[in-house]
């Protein structure tokens, strides 16, 4: 199949409008979980339309990056993310606040929080591998078997 404005225009437009619309559920927390699967995914095919539509449309591209105009759009854009990341990590979602706080959090603390007993859990690590010994909080788990964060707090909420 040949590279068409017809194929691309039509998924780019689509693409854009469930992006958006996923974007605008999440910052309202309506659906949460799965408007994140959907964001993430969609937003990485938006981006592979994208270069296609920029490939289709690059002679004209060509004249509007020498009028400058591409420029303040790009300052603005980089402006206004700096802007939300510098007031994102002054203030996180109290979510991640409380994630940090339980994984770092004594381990038996951490567990009772999480609503499992000690020896439970150390039985249901050690049928994966996973040792739990001379770990102080679940943060130790991960870097004393060296494993992926995912992957302990998957086991630990199944």
């Amino acid at each position: 199949m040949k590279l068409d404005r017809k194929y691309i225009t039509p998924f780019i437009s689509v693409v854009f409008l469930a992006v958006g619309i996923s974007g605008i559920l999440m910052l309202f927390h309506w659906f949460d979980g799965y408007t994140e699967v959907v964001h993430e995914c969609l937003g990485l095919f938006f981006i592979f339309c994208a270069a296609f539509h920029i490939l289709l449309n690059w002679k004209a591209l060509k004249i509007h990056f020498k009028k400058g105009v591409f420029i303040p759009s790009l300052l603005s854009v980089l402006i206004i993310s700096a802007l939300l990341i510098v007031v994102e990590v002054m203030n996180p979602p109290i979510d991640i606040t409380i994630i940090n706080k339980v994984i770092k959090a004594p381990i038996h603390d951490a567990f009772k929080v999480l609503g499992l007993d000690y020896s439970a859990a150390s039985k249901r690590f050690g049928t994966h591998g996973i040792s739990i010994k001379g770990a102080a909080t679940i943060e130790d788990i991960w870097l004393n078997n060296d494993m992926d964060p995912e992957k302990v707090i998957d086991l630990i909420t199944e």
